[in-house]
């Protein structure tokens, strides 16, 4: 219990210092707020399908974000294992863990699966430099049993590629049948 709360005091200590560092340096927040809108967290499972009982990774892609913290949810079931994260930047409460970030560009950690189930993984973010927070996705994970083959995986961006050249289609149609009446309004 006394490592939890030590653990847990490093966090919140490391938080005020940044916190105290960012509002007193005005030159540093002016130079990162036009990056703001730029905040993303992208989350990346080794695979969305393991075996019961397996070790998987999950990567955390950061942009834009320089000072602040990610918040990560493993879905029921699936347990945190490690991570490369520095030990006194992150804390696991339950099936919550946080990472404190300072300028990194990617978080790794490792999830252990269930012997079965699914779920799936959800986070957010916070920019302690300028006051700003959102959403990292959520992102579904299914336990693969063993002699059963694994879902194909989805084509990311599918849905827009198909719905794209279906407006296509419709475009070229219309075009088609516009010229089309319009030619037989001259031919009379």
């Amino acid at each position: 219990m006394n490592g939890n709360k030590e653990k847990i005091l490093a966090i919140l200590l490391t938080v005020a210092v940044i916190l105290v560092i960012s509002s007193s340096s005005v030159v540093l927040t002016s130079i990162t707020t036009a990056k703001a809108s730029d905040t993303t967290v992208t989350r990346i499972l080794s695979t969305a399908n393991p075996r019961p009982g397996s070790t998987f990774d999950v990567t955390l892609d950061i942009e834009g974000l320089q000072i602040g913290g990610i918040v990560e949810m493993i879905p029921d079931g699936f347990a945190f294992l490690r991570t490369t994260h520095p030990s006194n930047q992150t804390y696991v409460s339950g099936q919550k863990v946080v990472f404190v970030v300072v300028n990194e560009t990617s978080i790794k950690y490792e999830v252990r699966a269930p012997s079965e189930g699914s779920g799936t993984f959800s986070g957010t973010w916070y920019d302690a430099l300028n006051e700003k927070e959102g959403d990292s996705g959520s992102t579904s994970v299914s336990v693969s049993m063993a002699g059963t083959p694994s879902p194909s995986p989805a084509v990311p961006g599918f849905e827009v590629v198909f719905t794209l050249t279906g407006l296509f289609v419709v475009a070229v149609l219309f075009l088609f049948i516009s010229r089309r009446e319009r030619g037989g309004e001259r031919g009379e």
